[in-house]
């Protein structure tokens, strides 16, 4: 077979698998317990090179366990935390963000979705449109994993900025592919995953912009700054932050992000 679906999935590279050994064999502890500094340091190093790749900082990094627990950590998490009763979606996102809005509507939120025209691009107008007083966030992809087509981001996020609107953006198929500045898109929030950019499967990320209030969908020990509790997937982890450190970045680590909490 000669494999092309790389929008489906991505081969770990022979750096990433090299990168993972050792959480497999010698530092297997967990990275909460007191003893174990040296997981715990490889999570804190996968997390800042996640946060290179999007050009933000290291404490705005959620780890969770894939894309579609990202997205469904975003949207169900905003609405919560804000008490919303509306979602704006488009019609062409990917199906954890289709599904996850379905669930909401299903549990009584009302849930607009904006459609793009012919040439596969959602018009920030039509956004502006939908968007209502009890608006709790809006979600729009980044680059559609059937077309490739970018959304102009950018434009939306002032639009939400102004409107004093969550930014939620499923990155999945951008994130390690082409830039992204989180700063310079105007997101809150945005979903990626490691076997999109040649990382693990069973692993992906959630980027929260200081001073955004999620509701955890998944409660315990308290985990990922209490966004998302369970054990971390250390080998996982690692693995992402070794994919993420090959995809390359804007490497602003220490970048705070430039909109009002």
């Amino acid at each position: 077979m000669i494999y092309l679906d790389h929008a489906a999935t991505t081969e770990p590279r022979e750096e990433v698998i090299a990168a993972m050994q050792p959480s497999l064999e010698d530092h297997y502890r967990n990275p909460s317990a007191v003893y174990a500094t040296t997981e715990a340091d490889a999570v804190h190093n996968a997390r800042t090179a996640v946060a290179d790749l999007l050009g933000t900082s290291a404490r705005n990094i959620v780890f969770t366990g894939g894309g579609s627990k990202a997205d469904n950590l975003a949207l169900k998490g905003a609405v919560d935390a804000a008490d919303g009763q509306h979602v704006v979606i488009t019609t062409i996102e990917h199906s954890a963000v289709v599904e996850t809005a379905n669930w909401l509507e299903e549990h009584g939120i009302d849930v607009t979705r904006v459609a793009p025209g012919r040439d596969g691009r959602v018009d920030p107008v039509d956004v502006a449109h939908a968007i209502q007083p009890d608006t709790a966030i809006v979600s729009v992809m980044h680059a559609n994993n059937e077309t490739g087509v970018i959304q102009p981001l950018k434009a939306i996020g002032e639009i939400t900025d102004e409107r004093d609107v969550l930014f939620h953006s499923d990155t999945v198929q951008s994130a390690g592919k082409i830039p992204i500045d989180i700063d310079e898109l105007g997101l809150d929030l945005a979903s990626l995953s490691a076997h999109k950019f040649y990382g693990p499967k069973g692993v992906g990320a959630l980027y929260v912009r200081d001073g955004i209030e999620l509701e955890p969908i998944i409660h315990g020990g308290g985990q990922e700054r209490g966004f998302r509790s369970g054990t971390e997937n250390v080998p996982g982890i690692v693995g992402m932050g070794k994919a993420a450190e090959l995809a390359g970045g804007p490497g602003r680590t220490e970048r705070t992000s430039s909109r009002t909490p």
